[in-house]
């Protein structure tokens, strides 16, 4: 188990116990486990402080969905975050009350202008495997291969850019969105098994 990880175990112990514990003392000791490896962290393993709230119910990774979309000769859709000027396939955070294929359908139409429909699920991503860089939650990350049925290119508060790229020549990318060997395994495999990671 890696740093990361176990702080990860740290935080979601402490957010188990606050949730079940029925002892007052135990809450207390959950309370404090999570408040000292909230100050452990924010001293000693990130630049800028990070305030973690404590989550209601069982902690699980939250869900981040992308699309592969491609145009006529095989380039791949990109956005570019309006804050962070990075690169990644389309796509976001999973919202509650919608299904992923919902959702994914939802960001691609925010973020590019483009309503698509889905063909296939390619991969499925443990961010603490495949993106280590990734921030002290985890995730688990679905891309879909989708199709555009209509619409055309347009930006949104969320990016600044959109625009289809050769798979040889991409530009600066979000690791901690998509790094350049997912987006190649992506294409490889766009109509094959799903990768699992």
């Amino acid at each position: 188990m890696g740093e990361k990880e176990f702080f990860q175990r740290l935080l979601a112990i402490s957010n188990e116990g606050l949730n079940y514990s029925k002892d007052p003392y135990d809450i207390e000791r959950y309370n404090n486990l999570f408040d000292i490896t909230q100050k452990f962290i924010n001293t000693h393993l990130t630049q800028k402080p990070i305030n973690f709230h404590k989550e209601q119910g069982y902690p699980t990774p939250k869900i981040d969905v992308r699309a592969l979309i491609l145009d006529h000769n095989d380039h791949i859709l990109l956005v570019e975050d309006s804050k962070t000027k990075l690169w990644a396939l389309p796509g976001g955070f999973a919202e509650i009350g919608i299904s992923p294929v919902e959702n994914i359908i939802k960001e691609v139409k925010e973020e590019t202008g483009l309503n698509t429909t889905v063909k296939n699920l390619i991969a499925v991503y443990d961010t603490n495997k495949s993106n280590p860089e990734n921030a002290l939650a985890q995730y688990y990350k679905l891309i879909y291969y989708c199709k555009k049925l209509s619409g055309n290119l347009t930006t949104s508060i969320e990016t600044s850019s959109v625009a289809f790229f050769d798979l040889k020549r991409l530009p600066v990318l979000s690791t901690k969105r998509n790094t350049e060997q997912q987006i190649i395994d992506c294409f490889n495999n766009k109509n094959g098994k799903t990768i699992i990671e």
